[in-house]
């Protein structure tokens, strides 16, 4: 008896449709139908276009049917590919537009398409599943909240492309919005706030209800909407909130009752609009937000600063915050009314109040004023331990240029020695740009309060938060960081920069680590003469080097 051993056969050809002869059979027909095959666009003349310019157009060309690249590659200086599973409809579309896309300034990509150019087998993707998993993280079943914002940059799906600015392409999203959070596709998503910020949509028409008529808030800042008109599928729910800040629209009026106006005509049963509240007299109202960051262009630079500085700020050696300050930073402190009695007992550790209402010796006023990183840590560290209540923070970015914004940020913090009421503080930072894309403050205005109620808004915030400190591990990497170490620590023990820089090198690019290691060697004698021999202008630039 014999056993017959066969390799597995591909049970299809893969077959070529190519720009130069675009042609689409009753044969290309039946294999671009197959659901368990992906199909390969190649593009060409790609240089000069980034990819998701490229991939919208391509999907602009698929329309009326959907079509969602996978696995975009840049195959050679003017080549590129994307794998895709859609409909034959789909492809004849592009067949019939001759496999060309059109650009931008009416320049055209051409495309050749491999149908089946591989199977599930190989490519073990389910952009759906994909999407309807993401949807399910970016949906708060309590509040029923639908988060959407910046879609396209999903981090879960780095490998599918989805821009819900194209009309196809939402519908596909809500869709797949109903697999992951109802399982099914046929009742309305239970959703009362819907956030679609920053998605570049310019409007949106859906011909499907996807959302039950609970939905009552509508996030859309920071888009291209150019008219309100462009929003009519949400005519028919109660919104009671909407936001449009950031988007075209909102330059077109001249008066704020005509944009209210043609707002409300879309919108009728609207009491809110860009966090303001209509229909009732405005005169002594004014417009306030919790923060305001402009446009929004700095925002993650504006809470990265702000998490950095009070996580550093709040550890218990603020030495730590060496390398924050400018070379030439100013800084000043002033403390406002105190009544409590611990508070009275920390403050008096805060040698450098420069309120002018309070000073009796006026030649103070200059000496309160310090300058340079080393006398503003100095008092810095001289201030008692404290924690920081971020959930009670209000930022303003006050002003944004080329090379510098200037931040304000308040809220409350408490001393971590004893339990008693967080006091009020409010800082302005002016932070410039440096080498490295790095910023440095070069000016920090502090002022104290004992009177919290000044943010009493936040107060119930500060209740549930703990007052465990994060713990943070400092790490350097720039050049001019390193340069920067590498000077205070030439300055500290004067040994010779090569020296300097094994000491730090050695420690990680901790500066408390590596001080603490020559103390212990000097200590005993056993730091070699040789480190604290001068050294040459041509040793400064080697070291430079391995830096």
């Amino acid at each position: 008896m014999t056993t017959e051993i066969t390799e597995s056969v591909p049970s299809w050809e893969p077959i070529r449709l190519t720009y130069t002869k675009p042609l689409f059979t009753n044969q290309e027909s039946t294999l671009a139908s197959r659901q368990d095959l992906w199909h390969k666009f190649i593009l060409f003349g790609t240089g000069q276009h980034k990819r998701n310019e490229i991939l919208k157009n391509v999907i602009l060309c698929c329309e009326p049917e959907v079509l969602l690249p996978v696995m975009y590659k840049q195959e050679g200086p003017n080549k590129s590919s994307f794998l895709a599973k859609c409909t034959a409809a789909t492809i004849e579309n592009f067949v019939k537009q001759g496999l060309r896309v059109l650009m931008p300034n009416d320049q055209e990509l051409c495309v050749d398409v491999v149908l089946g150019y591989t199977d599930s087998q190989d490519v073990q993707l389910n952009p759906q599943r994909a999407v309807a998993q993401a949807l399910y993280f970016r949906y708060e079943p309590t509040k029923k909240v639908l988060n959407l914002d910046d879609f396209e940059n999903e981090k879960s799906l780095t490998s599918i492309y989805c821009p819900i600015s194209l009309h196809k392409v939402l519908h596909f999203v809500l869709r797949c919005s109903k697999m992951g959070i109802l399982g099914n596709r046929d009742s309305r998503l239970p959703v009362r706030e819907l956030s679609l910020k920053y998605n570049q949509i310019i409007g949106i028409t859906l011909f499907e209800k996807f959302f039950n008529y609970h939905l009552t808030k509508l996030d859309l800042r920071h888009n291209q909407i150019t008219d309100v008109e462009y929003l009519h599928y949400f005519n028919e729910f109660k919104i009671s909130e909407l936001w449009l800040d950031g988007n075209p629209l909102c330059e077109k009026y001249n008066k704020c009752q005509d944009y209210i106006q043609a707002v409300r005509n879309v919108f009728p049963h609207l009491q809110k609009l860009d966090g303001v509240v209509i229909g009732i007299e405005q005169k002594f109202v004014p417009n306030v937000q919790r923060n305001y960051l402009r446009d929004g262009r700095n925002t993650s630079l504006v809470k990265q600063f702000v998490r950095h500085y009070f996580t550093l700020y709040d550890q218990d050696d603020r030495q730590i915050m060496n390398g924050l300050y400018e070379r030439d930073a100013l800084y000043s402190m002033t403390l406002g009314h105190v009544s409590n009695y611990y508070h009275k007992q920390f403050v008096k550790m805060f040698a450098t109040n420069r309120n002018l209402l309070k000073f009796v010796d006026y030649a103070k006023c200059h000496e309160f004023l310090l300058r340079g990183p080393e006398k503003i840590i100095s008092a810095l560290r001289s201030q008692p331990p404290t924690i920081h209540h971020f959930k009670s923070f209000h930022v303003d970015l006050l002003y944004e240029g080329e090379l510098d914004l200037i931040i304000s940020v308040q809220g409350l913090f408490s001393f971590r020695a004893v339990s008693c009421p967080p006091m009020f503080f409010n800082r302005t930072f002016i932070i410039m740009k440096k080498e490295d894309n790095e910023y440095c403050i070069t000016n920090d205005q502090c002022y104290l309060d004992g009177n919290n109620s000044l943010n009493h808004s936040a107060n119930s915030d500060v209740k549930s938060e703990t007052k465990i400190v994060p713990k943070f591990t400092p790490t350097v990497f720039s050049v001019s960081e390193k340069d920067h170490l590498l000077t205070y620590m030439h300055e500290l023990t004067t040994m010779n920069m090569k020296f300097c820089y094994q000491y730090l090198d050695d420690a990680n690019w901790d500066i408390r680590t590596a001080i603490t290691t020559f103390m212990s060697m000097y200590t005993v004698n056993n730091v070699p003469p040789e480190a604290f021999h001068k050294y040459e202008p041509d040793c400064i630039n080697n070291v430079h080097t391995y830096v």
